[in-house]
């Protein structure tokens, strides 16, 4: 984060924080909707079962519609915040799709951030990573996918 601060300014560190919590946002409330618009289903087998399980022994409150609403909300995110990427067009010539790429890799990193980080809380047998914010899964709850996200926009926008 420091980095990117340097490198990018307060723009980069907005940019960075709206797409991330946004994805986090986005995946929980299809989660919720989802969930409780389909209770009926949820004790029948899915049809991604092995993944589902794979999630729920990760992390017990993540859903495939969770997962769908961040990988759609962090591009929309991208697009909405008004930052300029047409000076980083490197990789795609059209800025627009540069912003719906972004927006998708730092959605995907942030999640893959958060399983990571639900994992160490899984195998060192705590519910959450500190008291100061009880019901949040403490503070590193709030930052675990800015841990990843963050090195994926440095290099994507930055270097």
């Amino acid at each position: 984060m420091l980095q990117i601060r340097q490198k990018g300014g307060p723009r980069d560190i907005g940019c960075l924080l709206f797409v991330v919590w946004m994805s986090d946002t986005g995946a929980l409330i299809f989660g919720r909707l989802m969930k409780t618009s389909n209770k009926e289903i949820t004790h029948q087998k899915s049809q991604h079962g092995v993944f589902l399980s794979f999630l729920k022994s990760i992390s017990p409150g993540k859903t495939i519609p969770g997962l769908i609403g961040a990988v759609i909300t962090g591009p929309i995110s991208a697009i909405l915040y008004p930052i300029d990427l047409s000076n980083n067009t490197t990789i795609f010539s059209n800025p627009l799709l540069h912003k719906i790429y972004l927006g998708l890799a730092l959605s995907v990193v942030g999640i893959i951030g958060d399983l990571a980080e639900s994992s160490v809380k899984r195998m060192s047998g705590k519910k959450d990573s500190g008291g100061l914010l009880p019901g949040h899964g403490g503070v590193v709850d709030r930052f675990d996918s800015l841990f990843t996200a963050g090195i994926v926009y440095y290099y994507w926008v930055l270097a």
